[in-house]
């Protein structure tokens, strides 16, 4: 099978484009041809490093995340999946496991959901780690009607999600985002869309109740300054800071600040599909690669600042 993988611990060394064995799947795993991926910052930040601290590292690696295809190979027994269904979800890369970019996935049924009927292959691969942790960092930011939130990297890969959700919710939302992008967070569902640099930030007054910094690079000075009392920041990157430090911050500011990365129990994926059957959550997908331009795809994820996601097609 061809597959996009790293030959390579050394982090200078990304991943290539190639032929590998075709994996064979256990009576308790699904055998998927995959159909579709998409690129998220942690496949790319994968590609990028040196991934012998991954539990179970070898080589070669294949990376990705993301995934959507059809059953090639069910499971013996119970289970809700067989062969010819539509399916897409995430695999658990950090665990060691083989990742989604190659042409055949071997996973465990619970890492899969069936792709809703009205849901084609590059947008059901576009939804799961970028939708899912949208999702949670609006629930870690309380965000309910009325809510008066910032949404800063609006029109990225998550924060284009967490418009459109929050937007949902009943939230007021104001998305920072770069000129260009104006238009477009408007019509995710956005109020007010303001700049993301620091003189731009410098000129907002109004406090926010919530900001969930999609873009995971607001500084504290900025975020501490625009929330109200009892505000909530939240980032889908880990906070460094150690928990005595944020509970400071708390005591001191009555301001909390927490990581939300994504969450993917079976009512958060539900959530997902069901605001995407009513038509108020719709990927942004405006690039498109063939796997054997996936290194293309990496680079145009990481430095390009893709509105929306970037997926890759087989």
């Amino acid at each position: 099978m061809k597959a996009f993988y790293k030959s390579s611990f050394n982090k200078a060394v990304s991943s290539i484009y190639g032929d590998l064995p075709d994996p064979v799947a256990s009576e308790k795993q699904l055998l998927i041809e995959v159909k579709a991926v998409s690129i998220n910052p942690v496949d790319y930040k994968i590609n990028n490093a040196n991934t012998k601290f991954l539990p179970s590292a070898k080589l070669p690696k294949i990376v990705g995340t993301d995934f959507a295809g059809i059953v090639r190979k069910a499971t013996k027994g119970e289970s809700e999946f067989k062969v010819g269904d539509r399916v897409y979800g995430a695999v658990p890369i950090f665990l060691g496991k083989p990742g989604s970019m190659a042409e055949l996935l071997v996973t465990e049924p619970k890492n899969a959901r069936l792709i809703p009927n009205d849901m084609s292959f590059e947008e059901a691969a576009s939804l799961p780690v970028a939708a899912l942790t949208a999702l949670n960092g609006l629930r870690r930011c309380g965000v309910t009607k009325g809510s008066n939130l910032l949404i800063n990297g609006a029109t990225g890969g998550v924060g284009h999600f967490a418009v459109q959700i929050a937007k949902a919710k009943g939230a007021v939302v104001t998305a920072s985002c770069s000129q260009k992008n104006n238009d477009l967070a408007k019509a995710l569902g956005a109020d007010l869309t303001i700049g993301y640099t620091a003189a731009e930030m410098a000129n907002i007054s109004v406090p926010f109740d919530a900001i969930f910094d999609a873009w995971g690079q607001m500084k504290f000075k900025d975020y501490s300054r625009l929330l109200k009392k009892d505000g909530i920041y939240a980032s889908p990157l880990i906070l460094l800071a150690p928990a005595f430090v944020t509970n400071l911050i708390w005591l001191f500011t009555r301001k909390k600040i927490t990581s939300s990365n994504m969450r993917k129990r079976p009512e958060d994926y539900a959530e997902i599909e069901k605001l995407f059957s009513e038509n108020k959550l719709k990927p942004v997908i405006e690039h498109i690669f063939p796997l054997k331009k996936a290194a293309e795809a990496f680079e145009f994820a990481e430095k390009g600042r893709p509105r929306g996601k970037v997926i890759i097609t087989f």
